[in-house]
């Protein structure tokens, strides 16, 4: 056990300085499961000074999504310490001298460089820190693989994440197998074999444990059927992986200010209205045709998410404005200018409808985006942070996860879709350690379309298949 050793740097909160001190505790190797806003990068910052005192010569590599390796991580360096830091993104020559490496997820799995790394991790102590590590909730994926082929080698392994398992606990596998190996069991199959049944409609396929073959999976999942666990088993797996584990909710943690929710509803123009309502008679007919799963389902939705928004892609790809006016662009400049001067997030999903609304905005002041047709990213993001521009229009994706905005207190959904985890993260951009002011959520929701479906899904938590199904009003494949 190393014993950990006060710092003189800035006060940690109490659930930070706890996280600390289990990590520490625990050899350096755990999971830190806290909720989005509640200072995370801040707590490994720490644990790493904190380790550095055993081991001068120790190094830190911080493995995260490219868009927080500098608007989170290397800001968030500057700031708590003086750690030297190199980004291995912008520079893929390794120098020896920095105390901190930052890699983004991209660079980690592309096969030149992943080789460097590896001798690189080789040949020095290193203490790795996976931000945001659900992204390896694919035990098949590459990053999956990497990652844990590279594991035995580093010194001390943390990873953290405020959605750990957003799809179901089958996602803690890779996670704790990063973090302590075998914990649950060194093959996903044989755990997920000793913890899940398939089950559809509350009825069971196949029993906890029983063989499968690879003819029966590709029958029954192109079915509908999907994997579950008993609340039992969810309590005896929760078990496991707690000694492992320091769990913080935002809400026992932080005082924050409220946190209000406001619906602002949509009527679509008549054209809108007809074009709508043709296309959802030609997807109920399509679907119930056919044995569909719930994502080919999704696929097809998007058209209808298209329209409420005001334009229909059409088989070129190309983006066909539907004639009439835009009643959401219509409602959000309504809206804005009765909210008064104040930093304002708008969300949405498409590149046609941020086009749209950038230059609805633009008149009442700069904008700044954050999508993939942002030149630079991190640019738009101090911008906003440091006031030089009163609107941020991006997609969720590209804001979800680690960055801070509590310089705003508005986030407007111009629309939105099924991810509960991207909308739960994109929430927490504003209510974080630093808000001062209640934050308020406006979704600007089409009457009697898709829009209230999505927004129900997400308030509930409910499963996206069979909400899917309930709207189109057909039967599971």
């Amino acid at each position: 056990m190393i014993s950990p050793v006060l710092s003189a740097s800035t006060p940690l909160f109490k659930h930070q300085d706890e996280a600390v001190r289990f990590v520490i505790n625990r050899g350096g190797n755990a999971a830190i499961f806290h909720d989005c806003g509640l200072g995370k990068t801040r707590t490994a910052i720490e644990i790493f000074r904190r380790l550095r005192v055993q081991n001068p010569r120790l190094k830190m590599m911080v493995i995260a999504p490219l868009s927080l390796l500098n608007a989170a991580w290397a800001c968030d360096i500057a700031k708590f310490s003086e750690f030297t830091v190199q980004d291995l993104h912008d520079n893929f020559c390794i120098s020896e001298k920095p105390d901190v490496y930052l890699v983004n997820y991209e660079t980690l799995i592309a096969d030149k460089k992943t080789k460097i790394l590896e001798s690189f991790i080789r040949n020095y102590e290193i203490f790795c820190v996976v931000d945001e590590s659900s992204r390896l909730k694919n035990p098949k994926a590459k990053t999956t693989k990497t990652l844990l082929g590279l594991c035995d080698k580093f010194k001390y392994r943390v990873i953290m994440s405020g959605t750990p398992a957003p799809n179901g606990e089958h996602e803690y596998w890779a996670q704790m197998e990063f973090v302590r190996p075998g914990l649950l069991h060194p093959s996903f199959y044989a755990f997920r074999n000793t913890f899940f049944h398939l089950e559809r409609n509350g009825k069971k396929l196949i029993q906890q444990g029983q063989f499968m073959t690879r003819q029966m999976a590709r029958d029954i999942f192109s079915k509908g059927w999907k994997y579950a666990i008993t609340p039992a088993n969810r309590v005896q797996l929760m078990k496991r992986i707690a000694p492992v584990c320091h769990f913080a909710k935002k809400d026992e943690c932080l005082d924050l200010p409220d946190q209000v929710d406001e619906i602002r509803e949509v009527q679509l123009t008549a054209k809108q209205r007809v074009i709508y309502n043709e296309m959802k008679r030609e997807l109920i007919t399509e679907i119930s045709g056919e044995v569909i799963t719930a994502q080919a389902a999704l696929t097809k939705l998007i058209k209808l998410r298209e329209i409420t928004s005001g334009f229909l892609m059409n088989a070129e790809s190309e983006q066909i404005e539907i004639d009439g006016g835009n009643p959401k662009i219509n409602e959000l400049v309504n809206f804005v200018e009765e909210a008064g001067d104040q930093p304002t997030i708008v969300f949405a999903n498409f590149h046609y409808e941020m086009r749209k609304i950038r230059d609805a905005l633009a008149p009442m002041g700069r904008v700044v985006t954050l999508y993939s047709e942002t030149e630079d990213k991190n640019q738009s993001i101090r911008d906003f942070q440091e006031g030089r521009a009163r609107f941020l229009v991006c997609n969720a994706h590209s804001a979800s996860h680690g960055l801070t905005f509590v310089n705003s207190s508005l986030q407007i959904f111009f629309s939105l879709d099924f991810s509960w985890e991207t909308y739960h993260q994109a929430k927490a951009r504003i209510h974080r350690a630093g808000q001062k002011k209640s934050c308020l959520y406006v979704h600007l929701i089409a009457k009697d379309t898709i829009d209230e479906e999505v927004f129900r899904v997400l308030q509930k938590k409910q499963s996206v298949q069979d909400a899917i199904y309930q709207f189109l009003k057909v039967k599971h494949a």
